[in-house]
């Protein structure tokens, strides 16, 4: 019996020696995880402040150069009123503007613009012994273009009318609907 409790004895030491040897291995082992992490976070860092370091610099150089050539566009302001001047002293140069600006517009007065303007490409071309085709194909684009958007204008305008009659009618029916309730009232009281 005395070897049954000597061998329990050694068997329990021998557990606790292993339990003991394996915390420390366990320790250990989550010791060298720790500074592991420890070391990825620190480089994480380091990479980040050397991100923030190279930001701050551009900030800086941004800065510097807004500093001394950026701000307020007063030669653009210079420039937008010297044509403005122009515009409203000198006739010919607002009727050029003009002229301009009808070419440009997308509504019915740029494509007729464009088609008097192919138009006289095509008497050029004419007179040149040249074949208007292109020219007069140009010109009835725009021609075409024009009566559409006239007609789309005019169908606009017409819907608009029409729901502007509608809105009205409903307003008078709305009125005669509250002089009637109004007589009822008056008749219903005397």
């Amino acid at each position: 019996m005395k070897n049954l409790e000597q061998t329990a004895h050694d068997l329990k030491h021998a557990a606790h020696d292993a339990r003991e040897h394996l915390q420390h291995e366990v320790a250990a082992f989550a010791g060298k995880a720790e500074v592991k992490r420890q070391a990825e976070l620190a480089a994480t860092v380091a990479r980040q402040q050397k991100e923030l370091h190279r930001l701050e610099a551009q900030v800086e150089r941004l800065s510097q150069r807004s500093a001394s050539g950026g701000g307020f566009p007063w030669g653009l302001v210079l420039l937008a009123g010297g044509v403005y001047a122009l515009y409203r002293s000198n006739p010919s140069f607002r009727d050029q503007v003009q002229g301009l600006l009808r070419r440009v517009n997308p509504g019915v007065e740029g494509n007729l613009a464009r088609a008097g303007d192919a138009a006289k490409d095509a008497v050029s071309k004419v007179a040149q012994g040249e074949n208007p085709g292109d020219a007069m194909r140009t010109a009835g684009g725009e021609l075409r273009r024009a009566g559409e958007k006239t007609v789309d204008q005019a169908q606009d305008r017409l819907h608009d009318l029409k729901n502007q009659a509608q809105d009205r009618a409903q307003d008078l029916k709305r009125d005669v609907n509250r002089a009637v309730d109004n007589a009822r009232d008056e008749l219903g009281r005397s």
